[in-house]
């Protein structure tokens, strides 16, 4: 149990199970009983929600083509010019396997899904999923948008700046005006997301973001870029100033909320989550070991992956053919925790932020067990989380009418 200090009030925190109470002046003493009394029973009900193989989730990306050129990509350029994609009936192989997992979401993601959305939609209307898809949206026609809200299905678009030029200049010459049509073609739809990556063109512009999405969506994406790729990591941003603008961005989104125009920042709530409900943690970048080979695996025309951020890296690839072995083949990087990185195995926060990402760490070290780049970034956010909940806003970020009571003590 660790002792933090914060202005204004105070935290204990168990790293091994998230335990944690926050108090002004002298912690309860039936705080500390309740812990002691039900210590046991917390670090199992940890440790089996951190190691168990449950694949709920598969991304599948049906084609290696893509219609834009971004310096950040995670695929890499030669699988890109090589183009391989499935074909209807591939597609409609795999999903008839991945019953066999206990696959229950699907979300075809990229390169980009709509190259080939014909035999995407034929498929979606043949298999009973909860759908996704992740799109840069050049491709996305108003009828297609129809479809996709027939289907109940949850669509992610890429949008980088609130600035015309900046986001041309990261994503392509028109997306801007191409993503202000689809966020009217959809007109308030509710599981319509969008998903910003943080780089150091943008990171300045998140608060400007989230004002210009407020009242057309109600769930953003901001994360830090991955550095899978070169290009990732030219683009990387200091961590310390990227975090900055990201919660000046966090507390722009709970000022709209409170004004009738809910708005949540994912990233923001999943790191919440992880502490009022570790247990409800949506987003799997920040648990360890992450969600990678574990709770979703990345399917794709040349194999199999346990994540999209994993693609390229032949060694952690397995062959189509080995789909249901899956639980077996991934071993390696559900390894990879954060006890095994130094870093990290005496930080009080390794069970909250998870030290994402095991691929980006590997791509640029040729290790998964160093620290992530993004450290700081990730200790910055965990504080804030803290001070919101102890200024009670809680409610303003997390839905808690979706959770659970299982222990609460207020004293």
């Amino acid at each position: 149990m660790k002792e933090l200090e914060f202005d204004g009030f105070r935290v204990i925190l168990d790293p091994d199970t998230n335990f944690w109470a926050i108090y002004e002046r002298e912690l309860p003493e039936n705080v500390l009983r309740f812990y002691e009394e039900n210590r046991s029973v917390l670090e199992e009900r940890m440790r089996r929600y951190r190691f168990e193989v449950d694949f709920n989730t598969a991304y599948i990306n049906p084609t290696e083509r893509c219609n834009a050129s971004c310096e950040y990509c995670y695929i890499p350029p030669e699988i890109r010019r090589r183009g391989r994609e499935m074909s209807y009936e591939a597609l409609r192989d795999i999903l008839e396997r991945l019953e066999s997992l206990g696959v229950r979401n699907v979300i075809f993601h990229g390169a980009e899904p709509l190259l080939v959305k014909d035999a995407i939609f034929r498929v979606m209307g043949e298999f009973d999923y909860r759908y996704g898809i992740q799109t840069n949206g050049f491709l996305l026609e108003e009828e297609d948008v129809d479809f996709l809200k027939s289907m109940n299905a949850n669509v992610g678009v890429s949008f980088d700046s609130p600035v015309r030029e900046v986001e041309d200049f990261l994503r392509g010459k028109g997306h801007y005006d191409n993503i202000m049509q689809i966020l009217d073609w959809f007109d308030g739809y509710a599981n319509l997301n969008v998903i910003t990556t943080i780089n150091k063109h943008n990171y300045t512009q998140l608060e400007e973001m989230v004002d210009l999405l407020a009242g057309k969506v109600r769930l953003v994406l901001m994360n830090p870029v991955r550095g899978t790729s070169e290009g990732g990591r030219r683009l990387r941003p200091d961590p310390v100033k990227a975090a900055e603008h990201f919660l000046r961005a966090v507390e722009r989104a709970i000022w709209h909320t409170k004004n009738g125009r809910r708005i949540v920042i994912g990233d923001f709530a999943n790191i919440l989550l992880g502490i009022v409900a570790p247990y409800s943690r949506v987003l799997q970048c920040d648990i360890s070991p992450c969600g990678a080979g574990r709770r979703f695996i990345s399917v794709t025309p040349e194999g199999i992956f346990p994540c999209g951020e994993f693609i390229g890296f032949e060694e952690f690839g397995i062959g189509l053919d080995e789909l249901e072995l899956a639980g077996e083949k991934f071993s390696e990087v559900r390894e990879r925790v954060v006890e095994r990185i130094e870093e990290c195995r005496d930080c009080e926060y390794r069970n909250i932020c998870g030290a994402p990402c095991p691929a980006e760490v590997y791509a640029e070290k040729g290790t998964m067990f160093e620290k992530a780049p993004f450290c700081e970034f990730y200790k910055a956010v965990i504080e804030k989380a803290f001070e919101v909940i102890h200024r009670g806003d809680l409610e303003h970020v997390v839905n808690l009418r979706a959770l659970k009571r299982v222990y609460e003590i207020r004293a």
